[in-house]
């Protein structure tokens, strides 16, 4: 399932990121689970919170700017590997899944979008 991504078109998403957003829920499978008077915020807004909350996890970074990669990529990759273990879960035809797992790796997806873009940001813009 393919969910539609607010990021701008020169935004480049990290590789393993780009199959997450393959296999994740988007929202019309979310809102087919819980119904269309389901209170769910929008992408960009959890985006935003994935992008604030990355920020807030980092602290100074190095001036160089490998190591300032280094040290983004060590933060970010447990995002990644988190988001696709939740997504594992979902495909395993043979465990019950609840619908709240399915909302759960909706909304880390979408959280993961904004965290790459702030991983982008914190390496470009320093």
């Amino acid at each position: 399932m393919r969910l539609p991504l607010t990021a701008p078109a020169s935004h480049v998403l990290h590789p393993l990121l780009e199959k997450i957003i393959l296999l994740a829920p988007d929202r019309t499978c979310i809102i087919s689970l819980l119904g269309t008077d389901a209170a769910l915020p929008e992408e960009a807004q959890l985006q935003q919170n994935g992008y604030d909350l990355f920020q807030m996890t980092v602290s100074t970074l190095p001036s160089d700017h490998k190591m300032r990669g280094d040290y983004l990529e060590a933060h970010f990759r447990p995002l990644l590997d988190a988001a696709m273990e939740m997504i594992m879960v979902l495909t395993d035809r043979h465990a019950h899944v609840p619908k709240a797992s399915y909302v759960q790796t909706y909304i880390a997806v979408q959280n993961l979008i904004g965290a790459q873009k702030a991983a982008m940001d914190l390496y470009c813009h320093v």
